[in-house]
């Protein structure tokens, strides 16, 4: 969900976050039946896993749109900046949007053609009510009005400046709301600090990450501190949430919530392990020429396979569907995709 530039024009390195994330997605959304909770069923408690393993997919995306789209300034116009985002994202999630809207009279019938108006069908757009999976676009849509605030501040500023918001959104939006919800305070904060939205934190992460990766990698005190807390917030996230579940008999989200500690440490653990991984993974021919050829279908995987994984009307509760439907939807999404793209305007729908 970057700067689409030819495979070639690309990081390796962005090439396989971006993969990587497309991948998790796809599971996650195979893992749905998370969300149905089952105590005496022992498919909830591998689902429970899954989902929180997979957590860092969103995450992931919006670190690489900070990389990519922070210093746009260097590359293009603010201007050249917000038309190279509705031609990319815009319009696709606009044009699905309305294909859901098909979907949803015709083959869920969850609506009607007589419900729809003007008013719920920009309502169930923006609020994506007619593909809730693309809830994602929201929040980017207002990252990408927040970047030209970031961008134009001095460079010498800007690491400093960049620090402090994520000083502020790590207190107050995850700090302090875990502890108290972790040990049971009973104190109501409503009230965040937002940036453009609650999200901003991971482009921000995202380009402070990679600007510093290697001082970071090169202290091994900061590298073993990173991984610990990584693999600290997974292993809450996963027992927390199963405990806390299971004790209530439906699903609690204290640890869940990609604001929430356990999400933030576990995603900078895995940003910083798939760039450390990268060269080892793309010094192999295969792995390299799968990961390029993937990268140019990340975009529209997002954007077609929950309609693929509705037709498929598989049993999900299942550990063969939910692990091993994605190598079949994601080829069929690149299948599409490629056919699609061979039509007029086919690039502008899924670029």
């Amino acid at each position: 969900m970057y700067e689409q530039q030819s495979t070639s024009g690309r990081k390796e390195y962005l090439c396989l976050l971006s993969v990587i994330s497309a991948i998790s997605v796809v599971f996650l959304h195979t893992n749905g039946c998370f969300w149905h909770f089952s105590s005496d069923k022992p498919y909830w408690f591998w689902a429970n896993i899954t989902e929180c393993i997979f957590y860092f997919a969103v995450p992931i995306f919006f670190m690489i749109t900070g990389i990519t789209l922070i210093d746009y300034k260097k590359k293009y116009s603010t201007k050249t900046f917000f038309l190279k985002r509705i031609n990319k994202t815009v319009i696709p999630f606009v044009f699905w949007s309305f294909i859901a809207i098909l979907h949803c009279i015709f083959y869920t019938k969850s609506i009607t053609i007589s419900e729809l108006s003007l008013t719920t069908i920009f309502n169930g757009i923006w609020n994506t009510r007619f593909m809730h999976i693309y809830w994602f676009f929201i929040p980017l849509f207002f990252i990408y009005m927040t970047i030209p605030l970031l961008s134009y501040i001095e460079e010498k500023y800007k690491d400093k400046i960049f620090m402090y918001i994520i000083l502020l959104m790590f207190l107050f939006n995850s700090f302090i709301p875990f502890i108290i919800n972790a040990f049971g305070f009973g104190i109501d904060i409503t009230q965040h600090f937002s940036l453009g939205c609650d999200y901003i934190i991971y482009p921000i992460l995202g380009y402070l990450l990679n600007k510093y990766y290697k001082k970071i990698i090169s202290n091994k005190n900061l590298i073993f501190g990173i991984y610990t807390l990584a693999i600290t917030g997974l292993l809450v996230h996963i027992i927390g949430t199963y405990n806390l579940s299971m004790q209530a008999g439906e699903i609690i989200k204290t640890f869940k919530g990609y604001n929430n500690e356990p999400c933030i440490f576990y995603s900078i653990g895995i940003f910083i392990f798939l760039r450390q991984t990268e060269k080892f993974l793309m010094n192999n021919k295969v792995i390299k020429c799968i990961i390029l050829f993937l990268c140019n279908y990340t975009f529209a995987i997002y954007l077609l396979h929950k309609f693929i994984l509705d037709y498929m009307h598989a049993n999900m509760e299942t550990a063969l569907n939910r692990l091993g439907l994605p190598f079949g939807i994601i080829p069929i999404c690149i299948i599409v995709t490629f056919l699609i793209r061979k039509i007029k305007f086919g690039n502008r729908i899924l670029p």
